[in-house]
Protein backbone atom coordinates (compact mmCIF):
# COMPACT_ATOMS: atom_id res chain seq x y z
CA UNK A 1 0.00 0.00 0.00
CA UNK A 2 2.84 2.40 0.89
CA UNK A 3 4.55 1.64 -2.43
CA UNK A 4 1.29 2.39 -4.23
CA UNK A 5 0.93 5.75 -2.50
CA UNK A 6 4.54 6.61 -3.35
CA UNK A 7 3.88 5.69 -6.97
CA UNK A 8 0.82 7.95 -7.08
CA UNK A 9 2.74 10.81 -5.46
CA UNK A 10 5.54 10.45 -8.00
CA UNK A 11 3.04 10.31 -10.86
CA UNK A 12 1.35 13.54 -9.68
CA UNK A 13 4.77 15.23 -9.44
CA UNK A 14 5.69 14.19 -12.99
CA UNK A 15 2.36 15.40 -14.37
CA UNK A 16 2.70 18.70 -12.48
CA UNK A 17 6.14 19.36 -13.96
CA UNK A 18 4.90 18.54 -17.46
CA UNK A 19 1.93 20.85 -16.95
CA UNK A 20 4.20 23.70 -15.81
CA UNK A 21 6.41 23.18 -18.86
CA UNK A 22 3.42 23.33 -21.21
CA UNK A 23 2.20 26.50 -19.48
CA UNK A 24 5.63 28.09 -20.04
CA UNK A 25 5.55 27.15 -23.72
CA UNK A 26 2.04 28.55 -24.07
CA UNK A 27 3.06 31.80 -22.39
CA UNK A 28 5.88 32.27 -24.92
CA UNK A 29 3.98 31.73 -28.17
CA UNK A 30 4.50 35.42 -28.96
CA UNK A 31 8.11 35.65 -27.73
CA UNK A 32 10.49 36.13 -30.69
CA UNK A 33 13.06 33.37 -31.06
CA UNK A 34 11.61 31.25 -28.24
CA UNK A 35 12.32 27.53 -28.52
CA UNK A 36 9.72 25.09 -27.20
CA UNK A 37 10.80 22.74 -24.42
CA UNK A 38 9.63 19.17 -23.89
CA UNK A 39 9.91 17.05 -20.75
CA UNK A 40 11.25 13.56 -21.48
CA UNK A 41 10.01 10.76 -19.24
CA UNK A 42 10.73 7.08 -18.90
CA UNK A 43 9.31 4.20 -16.91
CA UNK A 44 10.91 3.28 -13.60
CA UNK A 45 12.77 0.03 -13.21
CA UNK A 46 10.84 -3.21 -13.02
CA UNK A 47 10.22 -4.75 -9.59
CA UNK A 48 9.89 -8.47 -8.88
CA UNK A 49 6.45 -9.37 -7.48
CA UNK A 50 5.78 -12.42 -5.31
CA UNK A 51 3.23 -13.71 -2.82
CA UNK A 52 2.59 -16.59 -0.41
CA UNK A 53 -0.31 -19.02 -0.46
CA UNK A 54 -2.43 -20.16 2.45
CA UNK A 55 -2.62 -23.64 3.86
CA UNK A 56 0.13 -26.23 4.17
CA UNK A 57 2.39 -24.33 1.73
CA UNK A 58 1.97 -20.95 3.40
CA UNK A 59 5.74 -20.55 3.67
CA UNK A 60 6.30 -21.21 -0.01
CA UNK A 61 7.10 -18.12 -2.05
CA UNK A 62 5.46 -17.82 -5.45
CA UNK A 63 7.04 -15.51 -8.04
CA UNK A 64 4.31 -13.64 -9.88
CA UNK A 65 6.45 -11.69 -12.34
CA UNK A 66 7.66 -8.13 -12.80
CA UNK A 67 5.77 -4.86 -12.51
CA UNK A 68 6.56 -1.26 -13.46
CA UNK A 69 5.27 1.16 -10.83
CA UNK A 70 5.35 4.46 -12.73
CA UNK A 71 7.24 7.09 -14.71
CA UNK A 72 10.09 9.43 -13.95
CA UNK A 73 11.41 12.66 -15.45
CA UNK A 74 14.70 12.27 -17.30
CA UNK A 75 15.47 15.63 -18.89
CA UNK A 76 14.13 18.75 -20.56
CA UNK A 77 14.82 18.93 -24.30
CA UNK A 78 14.64 22.06 -26.44
CA UNK A 79 13.27 22.05 -29.96
CA UNK A 80 15.70 24.22 -31.92
CA UNK A 81 13.80 24.15 -35.20
CA UNK A 82 13.39 27.57 -36.75
CA UNK A 83 10.27 29.64 -36.21
CA UNK A 84 8.61 31.58 -39.00
CA UNK A 85 9.83 34.96 -40.22
CA UNK A 86 7.61 37.84 -39.13
CA UNK A 87 7.84 41.22 -40.87
CA UNK A 88 8.01 44.20 -38.47
CA UNK A 89 9.79 46.81 -40.63
CA UNK A 90 11.68 47.94 -37.50
CA UNK A 91 15.36 48.59 -38.20
CA UNK A 92 16.32 47.17 -34.80
CA UNK A 93 14.59 43.85 -35.47
CA UNK A 94 16.91 41.27 -36.99
CA UNK A 95 16.41 37.60 -37.86
CA UNK A 96 18.85 34.87 -38.85
CA UNK A 97 17.78 32.64 -41.71
CA UNK A 98 19.98 29.66 -40.91
CA UNK A 99 21.24 27.75 -37.87
CA UNK A 100 23.45 30.44 -36.31
CA UNK A 101 22.79 32.32 -33.06
CA UNK A 102 23.33 35.97 -32.22
CA UNK A 103 26.18 36.35 -29.72
CA UNK A 104 25.41 38.73 -26.84
CA UNK A 105 27.24 39.75 -23.68
CA UNK A 106 26.14 40.80 -20.20
CA UNK A 107 27.82 43.43 -18.02
CA UNK A 108 30.05 40.79 -16.44
CA UNK A 109 31.47 39.87 -19.85
CA UNK A 110 29.73 36.50 -20.08
CA UNK A 111 28.67 35.39 -23.55
CA UNK A 112 25.17 34.14 -24.31
CA UNK A 113 23.49 32.97 -27.49
CA UNK A 114 20.00 33.74 -28.72
CA UNK A 115 17.71 33.59 -31.73
CA UNK A 116 15.68 36.51 -30.42
CA UNK A 117 16.59 39.46 -32.64
CA UNK A 118 14.06 41.89 -31.15
CA UNK A 119 16.78 44.43 -30.35
CA UNK A 120 16.84 48.08 -29.31
CA UNK A 121 19.45 50.85 -29.10
CA UNK A 122 20.85 51.79 -25.70
CA UNK A 123 21.62 55.31 -24.45
CA UNK A 124 25.23 54.74 -25.46
CA UNK A 125 24.25 53.81 -29.01
CA UNK A 126 24.82 50.07 -28.71
CA UNK A 127 22.49 47.43 -30.10
CA UNK A 128 21.07 45.50 -27.13
CA UNK A 129 18.68 42.67 -26.30
CA UNK A 130 15.51 43.20 -24.27
CA UNK A 131 17.50 42.07 -21.20
CA UNK A 132 20.02 44.86 -21.80
CA UNK A 133 22.79 42.56 -23.06
CA UNK A 134 24.96 44.02 -25.81
CA UNK A 135 24.86 42.44 -29.27
CA UNK A 136 28.39 41.55 -30.26
CA UNK A 137 30.08 42.21 -33.58
CA UNK A 138 33.43 41.73 -35.27
CA UNK A 139 35.36 44.73 -36.55
CA UNK A 140 37.37 44.69 -39.77
CA UNK A 141 40.60 44.16 -37.80
CA UNK A 142 39.11 41.07 -36.13
CA UNK A 143 38.37 42.61 -32.73
CA UNK A 144 35.16 41.49 -31.03
CA UNK A 145 33.23 44.51 -29.77
CA UNK A 146 29.59 45.54 -29.14
CA UNK A 147 27.62 46.59 -32.22
CA UNK A 148 27.51 50.40 -32.09
CA UNK A 149 25.03 52.24 -34.29
CA UNK A 150 25.00 55.68 -32.60
CA UNK A 151 22.30 57.67 -30.88
CA UNK A 152 21.85 60.62 -33.25
CA UNK A 153 19.71 58.66 -35.67
CA UNK A 154 18.87 55.10 -34.74
CA UNK A 155 17.21 54.51 -38.10
CA UNK A 156 20.35 55.43 -40.06
CA UNK A 157 22.10 52.08 -39.72
CA UNK A 158 21.45 49.08 -41.93
CA UNK A 159 22.43 45.42 -41.80
CA UNK A 160 22.80 43.65 -45.11
CA UNK A 161 21.99 40.01 -45.89
CA UNK A 162 25.58 38.96 -45.13
CA UNK A 163 25.55 40.47 -41.64
CA UNK A 164 27.58 43.63 -42.34
CA UNK A 165 26.46 46.61 -40.23
CA UNK A 166 26.53 49.94 -42.07
CA UNK A 167 26.58 53.36 -40.42
CA UNK A 168 27.11 56.46 -42.59
CA UNK A 169 26.96 54.08 -45.57
CA UNK A 170 30.18 52.37 -44.45
CA UNK A 171 30.50 48.72 -43.31
CA UNK A 172 31.84 49.21 -39.78
CA UNK A 173 31.20 45.81 -38.21
CA UNK A 174 30.00 42.30 -38.90
CA UNK A 175 27.43 40.52 -36.71
CA UNK A 176 29.16 37.99 -34.46
CA UNK A 177 27.15 34.85 -35.17
CA UNK A 178 27.88 31.50 -33.52
CA UNK A 179 26.90 28.03 -34.66
CA UNK A 180 26.83 24.79 -32.64
CA UNK A 181 27.18 21.27 -34.00
CA UNK A 182 24.64 20.05 -31.46
CA UNK A 183 22.41 22.88 -30.14
CA UNK A 184 20.66 20.39 -27.84
CA UNK A 185 23.76 20.55 -25.61
CA UNK A 186 23.19 24.25 -24.92
CA UNK A 187 22.08 25.13 -21.40
CA UNK A 188 19.06 27.37 -20.97
CA UNK A 189 19.93 30.67 -19.30
CA UNK A 190 16.34 31.87 -19.05
CA UNK A 191 13.90 33.08 -21.68
CA UNK A 192 15.52 32.90 -25.11
CA UNK A 193 19.12 32.94 -23.85
CA UNK A 194 21.48 29.97 -23.91
CA UNK A 195 25.04 29.23 -22.89
CA UNK A 196 27.43 26.56 -24.10
CA UNK A 197 30.91 25.66 -25.25
CA UNK A 198 32.38 24.63 -28.60
CA UNK A 199 30.61 27.34 -30.57
CA UNK A 200 32.03 28.23 -33.98
CA UNK A 201 31.97 31.77 -35.37
CA UNK A 202 30.36 31.56 -38.81
CA UNK A 203 30.75 33.76 -41.85
CA UNK A 204 28.42 32.06 -44.31
CA UNK A 205 25.58 29.57 -44.52
CA UNK A 206 23.00 32.06 -43.31
CA UNK A 207 21.07 35.13 -44.40
CA UNK A 208 20.30 38.16 -42.24
CA UNK A 209 16.82 39.67 -42.50
CA UNK A 210 16.61 43.22 -41.11
CA UNK A 211 13.10 44.37 -40.28
CA UNK A 212 12.06 40.82 -39.41
CA UNK A 213 11.98 38.74 -36.25
CA UNK A 214 11.91 34.97 -35.88
CA UNK A 215 8.65 33.85 -34.31
CA UNK A 216 8.38 31.35 -31.47
CA UNK A 217 8.32 27.74 -32.67
CA UNK A 218 5.67 26.75 -30.11
CA UNK A 219 2.71 25.02 -31.80
CA UNK A 220 -0.41 25.80 -29.77
CA UNK A 221 -2.28 22.86 -31.31
CA UNK A 222 0.34 20.53 -29.81
CA UNK A 223 0.23 22.37 -26.47
CA UNK A 224 -3.55 22.05 -26.22
CA UNK A 225 -3.44 18.38 -27.19
CA UNK A 226 -0.78 17.66 -24.55
CA UNK A 227 -2.72 19.63 -21.93
CA UNK A 228 -5.81 17.52 -22.62
CA UNK A 229 -3.77 14.31 -22.29
CA UNK A 230 -2.28 15.45 -18.97
CA UNK A 231 -5.74 16.36 -17.69
CA UNK A 232 -6.94 12.84 -18.46
CA UNK A 233 -3.92 11.34 -16.70
CA UNK A 234 -4.59 13.51 -13.65
CA UNK A 235 -8.19 12.25 -13.56
CA UNK A 236 -7.06 8.62 -13.85
CA UNK A 237 -4.59 9.05 -10.97
CA UNK A 238 -7.23 10.78 -8.86
CA UNK A 239 -9.56 7.79 -9.33
CA UNK A 240 -6.79 5.45 -8.23
CA UNK A 241 -6.12 7.68 -5.21
CA UNK A 242 -9.81 7.66 -4.30
CA UNK A 243 -9.91 3.87 -4.59
CA UNK A 244 -6.83 3.57 -2.39
CA UNK A 245 -8.39 5.88 0.17
CA UNK A 246 -11.54 3.73 0.30
CA UNK A 247 -9.43 0.59 0.73
CA UNK A 248 -7.55 2.14 3.63
CA UNK A 249 -10.82 3.16 5.28
CA UNK A 250 -12.17 -0.39 5.02
CA UNK A 251 -8.93 -1.81 6.38
CA UNK A 252 -9.08 0.59 9.32
CA UNK A 253 -12.68 -0.39 10.05
CA UNK A 254 -11.78 -4.10 9.96
CA UNK A 255 -8.91 -3.56 12.37
CA UNK A 256 -11.27 -1.68 14.70
CA UNK A 257 -13.63 -4.68 14.84
CA UNK A 258 -10.91 -7.14 15.82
Amino acid sequence: MIRGLNTLSNSFNVLTQKQKNLATNAANTMTPGYKAQQMVTSTTGQVDIHNYTRGPESNRRRDVGELVFGNQLDEAVRNFSAGGMQLTENKTDVAVNGDAFFTVQNEAGELFYTRNGHFSVSETGQLTTQEGFTVMGIEQNGDITPITVGTDNEEAFTIDANGFVYTDNQPDQFLFLTEFENPAELASAGGTLFQGDNGIAVGDGFRIEQGYIESSNVEMVDVMSDMLQISREFEANQRVLQSTDETLKRATQEVGRT
